[in-house]
């Protein structure tokens, strides 16, 4: 890849999370995400299972791992992992990881300078505005860091069909409770089966449960930054059944609202 289209690039971050996990939480649930998804392990042990190959997870650590990548965990608590996602397009207007990928494992030598940049951040999350808008420069900081610290690895990854866009966008809405796989497949202009077929090709999942993360994914953050009930949330998300709400949680998260809450996940 020719690096001097990253000397102009646009930076998107899109979150930041610290997740602790103080109990053995075993083999976990099948993740996918649709950003790029750094990992800095700061405490404990595990195993992160990418695909068909396993990495040995330990303090110091980092974790890089595209898009629409089939990964989990099996960890040794009590465990920490402060978390970044983002997306970064080359000059050309080409995502990165369509030319090349950071390495899947790594193990920064600045990792305690970096874990610092990690805990403003954390502190940083509890802030107000305008305050709280420093964890997009922080984040691009320390992106671009791993980014010219590594050797990056080429790959050929394809492309997304451009038909999709439309329909990931949908998927992806807060507000999108209940999903019409019709809607969906004219937003992209195919029939509800041509676009099952690519979508399954582009991200290797189905349209429903890319849905579904997405959902699950907005779930938490209510869960997290709300004080309202779990019911009134769920029913804001189209979940009016509490025992089904419950049900459905405990087979996402492997816990049930309540203990999701406690432990600050």
């Amino acid at each position: 890849m020719n690096l001097e289209l990253l000397c102009r690039h646009k930076f998107q971050f899109i979150s930041y999370c610290p997740v602790f996990h103080a109990d053995e939480s075993g083999v976990g649930r099948i993740h996918i995400n649709d950003d790029y998804h750094l990992l800095h392990i700061t405490r404990g042990t595990g195993t992160l299972f990418i695909e068909d190959k396993q990495h040995a997870l330990q303090p110091g650590v980092v974790a890089a791992i595209p898009p629409f990548v089939r990964f989990y965990f099996k960890i040794n608590a009590p465990f920490e992992m402060l978390n970044i996602h983002y997306r970064l397009w080359l000059e050309n207007g080409d995502l990165l990881e369509e030319h090349a990928v950071l390495p899947m494992i790594f193990r920064p030598a600045s990792f305690r300078a970096i874990k610092t940049i990690l805990r403003t951040m954390q502190n940083t999350l509890k802030s107000d505005l305008p305050d709280k808008l420093l964890l997009a420069a922080m984040a691009h900081e320390l992106v671009t860091h791993h980014v010219v610290s590594n050797q990056l690895i080429e790959t050929d990854r394809p492309v997304i069909d451009a038909r999709l866009m439309n329909a990931c966008r949908r998927l992806s809405a807060p507000d999108y409770a209940v999903l019409q796989a019709t809607e969906i497949a004219r937003l992209c202009g195919l029939s509800v089966s041509q676009m099952n077929r690519l979508f399954q090709k582009c991200f290797h999942v189905s349209p429903h449960k890319f849905w579904e993360k997405k959902r699950f994914v907005e779930l938490c953050h209510q869960l997290r930054s709300s004080d309202l009930p779990a019911s009134k949330i769920a029913a804001q998300f189209g979940m009016e059944d509490n025992a089904y709400f419950s049900r459905w949680f405990k087979k996402m998260a492997g816990c049930a609202p309540s203990e999701f809450r406690q432990r600050g996940i």
